[in-house]
């Protein structure tokens, strides 16, 4: 699908952002950094939410629902959704026949991913899914220096710590709710871990599988808030840590956030996070560590995606295998 502009400007894609909770605020944030798009549609059932964007975007239409948007006032959209809301919604947006940049992860499950994928194959709507660390500064130029050094890679640990403290008797929401969230700490924080491994290292096979939540392992009904991962690929041993807390800060005991890969290569030790990379300890490059430039290369590729009409990027297939990899880890789990 490819698309040529005549109207407003040129340059730019238009696009409808469907979901405007934290997430959907980080894209509308994100195309002021791109010169290829531009959002001028929001969509939220929450008039609180519409109107807190209102204030920070008052060019952007706002609509309640999606059956409200006319597919000739955009060229894409951007879904910004909770998990369980693209499935019934699915039809709806496809009717649409425009492009779409879904977040992550893909679905709930392998079968769910699969058949989103599949319904919008056969309705004619390409999907890229969005998974910012792909478009990081320094996780490209980490994957850069492995190809240019010839450093083949033997050992990989890879953990993300979201720095949340456990809240006990708060209120419930769909990511406490198994059937609604699909996941926890696995499917969303782990999600972009095991994205980031197959763009460093390819594919790889489980070995073992560790979820928790608290003090316990979690049962087929639980939301597990850590998942430890072993995995082995052609060439590596992989090892993942995603965590909805952290270490304890020394001085304040607050869990500390936290994130970054460790390669053990035949060309030394790499380590990257979203601050920089070393290589043997020195520091080879230092970035910012926000999102803002990754998600503005990410609505950037997007665009391009849909002016050329060109959907070969691998990304999108990166997925099925992630999903697959992660279904497998929650039924390995559940056998303990």
């Amino acid at each position: 699908m490819s698309i040529s502009r005549t109207q407003t400007s040129p340059a730019r894609l238009r696009l409808a952002l469907v979901g405007l909770g934290n997430q959907g605020q980080e894209h509308l944030a994100a195309a002021g950094q791109s010169e290829l798009v531009e959002f001028v549609v929001g969509i939220d059932p929450l008039p609180s939410v519409r109107q807190g964007v209102a204030t920070r975007y008052p060019h952007l239409k706002l609509l309640a629902e999606l059956d409200a948007l006319a597919p000739h006032e955009v060229d894409a959209l951007v879904l910004a959704l909770p998990h369980h809301r693209y499935a019934p919604l699915w039809d709806r947006v496809l009717a649409l026949g425009l492009p779409i940049l879904k977040e992550k992860p893909l679905g709930r499950s392998y079968d769910e991913a699969f058949s989103l994928l599949d319904r919008a194959r056969r309705a004619g709507c390409p999907v890229q899914t969005a998974i910012q660390r792909r478009h990081h500064p320094s996780y490209q130029l980490l994957k850069q220096s492995l190809a240019s050094a010839g450093a083949r890679i033997e050992e990989m640990h890879a953990h993300m710590h979201l720095g949340f403290a456990p809240v006990a008797g708060g209120p419930a929401s769909w990511r406490s709710d198994r059937d609604t969230a699909g996941g926890g700490a696995l499917l969303d924080a782990g999600y972009h871990l095991v994205d980031l491994i197959h763009y460093l290292a390819g594919p790889f096979d489980l070995v073992s599988a560790s979820l928790w939540c608290g003090d316990r392992l979690v049962s087929a009904h639980d939301v597990d808030d850590r998942a430890w991962l072993l995995g082995r690929s052609e060439t590596c041993w992989i090892m993942l840590d995603s965590w909805c807390a952290g270490h304890a800060h020394p001085d304040s005991g607050k869990p500390m956030k936290s994130e970054d890969v460790v390669l053990a290569t035949t060309q030394g030790t790499w380590r990257a996070n979203r601050e920089g990379v070393w290589h043997d300890g020195t520091c080879l490059h230092r970035t910012a560590r926000d999102w803002s430039q990754a998600m503005a290369r990410q609505l950037d590729s997007f665009a391009r995606h849909v002016r050329d009409g060109q959907w070969h990027d691998a990304t999108i297939w990166d997925q099925l295998p992630a999903m697959r990899l992660i279904d497998e880890a929650y039924r390995l789990a559940a056998r303990y």
